[in-house]
């Protein structure tokens, strides 16, 4: 993975952790350290994002600290604010199992394929981080940052998985403090091969945008361009094209673009606002 070099000036050697997931998967290589899809908006904030491939880790920013240092085994995952001075009124977080919704499904060369994320609420006291974090262990699911339960306190958490065939792995992984999201043309992204283990082109890109982008241009190594517009309701549930969707527990928005058999990622960019 790389980053533009205004959002990743201060990475450091310590910001790269070796993994140890699909053998031969991986993101395209290119600018020290590594290279990704990370296209930051008009207001440039830090933050960092992990794609798990075979070989390497890039940490490129976040809101807050992030220090991602391992990644747990394959696993299924795939099963269904202001300072307070009193005690907090909101709603207990779900902390048994995270909110899961599909980004994208489709059918290549007689496999299917499908993209996911798992949302985990944030903590909001110690019994609740332990109570969270052996959830999260028992699905396969453990964030890189997290030293102690008690580093889960108010801090979201989501894996985004891949499948294809019967091939399952998870590719993106992240802690974000509560309240943190995008605003205008902030992006996030990273990009790997559909098909794990495989070699040839990048050609997956999967991102969050702020709830106000109304479309986002992936454009690809020989050129060509796909727009994804905004999904809602019932469009957004069918899934029968590519395009930008809401995801359970998350406070912005997903997409996912596949570039066309052949070429892979270049880049990608919030292109509207609504």
């Amino acid at each position: 993975m790389s980053a533009d070099r205004e959002t990743n000036h201060d990475m450091t050697n310590t910001d790269i952790a070796l993994l140890l997931a699909e053998a031969a998967d991986g993101v395209e290589i290119g600018i020290a350290p590594t290279q990704a899809v990370i296209r930051g908006g008009r207001r440039r904030r830090a933050r960092r994002w992990a794609v798990a491939t075979a070989a390497a880790l890039a940490i490129v920013g976040t809101t807050g600290t992030l220090a991602l240092a391992g990644l747990p085994g394959d696993g299924d995952g795939h099963r269904g604010a202001q300072v307070a001075t009193h005690p907090p009124t909101t709603a207990a977080p779900r902390l048994g199992e995270p909110q899961s919704t599909t980004l994208a499904r489709g059918t290549e060369d007689g496999k299917d394929w499908d993209v996911w994320i798992n949302v985990w609420g944030a903590p909001r006291n110690a019994a609740e981080a332990q109570t969270q974090l052996a959830a999260m262990t028992e699905y396969g699911e453990f964030p890189g940052d997290i030293r102690k339960a008690s580093d889960l306190i108010g801090k979201s958490a989501y894996f985004v998985h891949r499948s294809y065939g019967d091939q399952r792995s998870l590719v993106i992984y992240s802690t974000l403090p509560k309240g943190s999201r995008e605003a205008d043309t902030d992006l996030e992204s990273g990009s790997t091969r559909l098909q794990p283990a495989s070699g040839g082109p990048v050609r997956l890109v999967i991102g969050r945008v702020a709830k106000s982008a109304q479309e986002v241009t992936c454009t690809w190594q020989d050129g060509t361009r796909t727009k994804l517009r905004r999904l809602s309701g019932e469009a957004a549930a069918a899934l029968q094209e590519q395009g930008i969707r809401p995801a359970e527990g998350s406070p912005d928005n997903w997409f996912v673009c596949l570039a066309p058999k052949g070429t892979g990622s270049k880049s990608v960019f919030v292109t509207k606002l609504g």
